[in-house]
Formats: structure tokens, C-alpha cells, sequence
């Protein structure tokens, strides 16, 4: 069954004439063999129609950290 998490991805950003890690939390889609089949563009602000679905939605986000970084360039 195809489905979605939160995970940490890495990019590297230009700053002056180095390049600079950059960490973000960013919305992941898997296929059915769990394999990544997609990936939000820009890293994720946490939201909710109420104050319990907020604070469910920076659980599963503080969760994702214990998880392994995604290398941006790999999508």
C-alpha cells in the first residue's frame, strides 16, 4: 500500500563561495514495494485545522528525525 512520511533531507546550498549543508523536513511518497516515489520540492511548515492536529503533525516531524537523512541530490 502506497504511503507518505516525513523525512529529513539534506541539501547543499551555495553560500558566498562555499557550500553549506542545509537541513529541511520534507513530505516523502512511497510506491507499493516501498520505494521512494516521491519527494515535496521545498521543506514542510507544520499545520492543523485545530491545535491537537498541529501538535500531531510536529510529533511525527520530531519523530522523522531519529530516522536517516535523504541526500537531495538522490531525487
Amino acid at each position: 500500500m502506497a504511503h507518505w512520511n516525513h523525512r529529513v533531507i539534506r541539501k547543499k546550498i551555495q553560500n558566498g563561495s562555499e557550500q553549506e549543508d542545509w537541513y529541511g523536513i520534507h513530505e516523502v511518497y512511497y510506491d507499493d514495494d516501498e520505494e521512494i516515489e516521491g519527494v515535496t520540492e521545498n521543506a514542510i511548515a507544520p499545520g492543523g485545522s485545530t491545535l491537537e492536529e498541529l501538535k500531531n503533525e510536529l510529533q511525527r516531524m520530531i519523530k522523522c528525525l531519529d530516522k536517516g537523512i535523504l541526500e537531495d541530490q538522490d531525487f
